[in-house]
């Protein structure tokens, strides 16, 4: 894009339909959200991701089911739950090691139980078992109704921090 940025940008909103200028719009406020420092990644901006630490070993983050992450049957790309998973599982591992350590992610597997439908994602993580080189979580997404749409386990390696 370079220098024509803002020439780009204006010829995609000259075509545009309303549902590609949303979704330009939660793109725009993602990066805001990174740029502000409301988000810690541009990929927890671009998603609008929220956490919180319920409790000692329990981790939530939530995302809303916009255009943005939804694949072509129109609900939410697997890809994208298999990112809130991966994101709400490491970060509660970085809440539970000491802090001149980081995690990454040595091994995920998931189960998708229904599809991803309603207004938002919720993904709950939690610690099944923690050892000196490796974390190993739970996670659960829900839809707002409550229904389980995925299921997931995950072990992150523990590495000295940079």
């Amino acid at each position: 894009m370079k220098d024509n940025r803002i020439d780009t940008i204006q010829s995609y909103l000259k075509n545009a339909t309303t549902e590609e200028k949303n979704v330009l719009d939660l793109l725009i406020e993602g990066l805001v959200k990174k740029q502000t420092n409301q988000n810690g990644s541009f990929l927890g901006g671009i998603l609008h991701a929220t956490s919180r630490l319920t409790d000692e070993g329990t981790f939530e983050m939530k995302i809303p089911n916009t255009e943005i992450i939804q694949n072509s049957l129109n609900i939410v790309h697997g890809g994208i739950t298999a990112t809130l998973l991966d994101s709400a599982m490491g970060t509660l591992v970085h809440h539970v090691i000491p802090s001149n350590k980081a995690a990454v992610t040595s091994e995920m597997k998931i189960n998708y139980l229904s599809a991803g439908k309603g207004k938002e994602l919720t993904c709950v993580a939690s610690v099944i078992h923690q050892g000196s080189k490796i974390v190993v979580t739970e996670g659960k997404v829900f839809r707002d109704d409550g229904k389980l749409i995925a299921h997931s386990t995950g072990s992150f390696f523990i590495i000295d921090r940079r």
